[in-house]
């Protein structure tokens, strides 16, 4: 299934309105979509390079938007039905201590993820959860 959204994300690269396309692919993948925007972000700049600063404009505002509806996935279903399921499964002082830690160490936490490969979605719901600060 993911070569198949892959494939079409490659192909969409070619269509006149790939910008569009990559944007949405750009948003979505902040927060839940398994297949990153360079797929067609590299593609569309050795196609048209005088056009690859616009390219990663569109890509990274439409990411960042993205991380803002992580951020928000995080913190609704925590409040909405988190609440219910920590309590449930008996973890409230874990979650407690870990949204502290989140709290005291999240810019550490924030700028590791830059230098690794976790997925920046992780990171961003994860600051929804934890109510960390924007």
């Amino acid at each position: 299934m993911l070569r198949r959204i892959y494939d079409w994300c490659i192909d969409a690269a070619h269509k006149p309105y790939a910008l569009w396309i990559m944007g949405a692919v750009a948003f979505a993948e902040s927060s839940f979509f398994p297949v990153p925007p360079d797929v067609m972000l590299i593609p569309m700049s050795l196609a048209r390079p005088q056009r690859a600063w616009l390219y990663a404009l569109v890509c990274t505002s439409t990411s960042v938007l993205g991380g803002i509806l992580g951020y928000a996935i995080g913190a609704l279903l925590y409040d909405s039905i988190g609440h219910w399921l920590i309590e449930f499964y008996g973890y409230g002082d874990k979650v407690e201590a870990f949204r502290a830690g989140y709290a005291e160490y999240g810019a550490w936490i924030i700028l590791l993820k830059g230098l690794t490969p976790i997925p920046y979605k992780l990171v961003t719901i994860t600051s929804g959860f934890a109510n960390y600060d924007i």
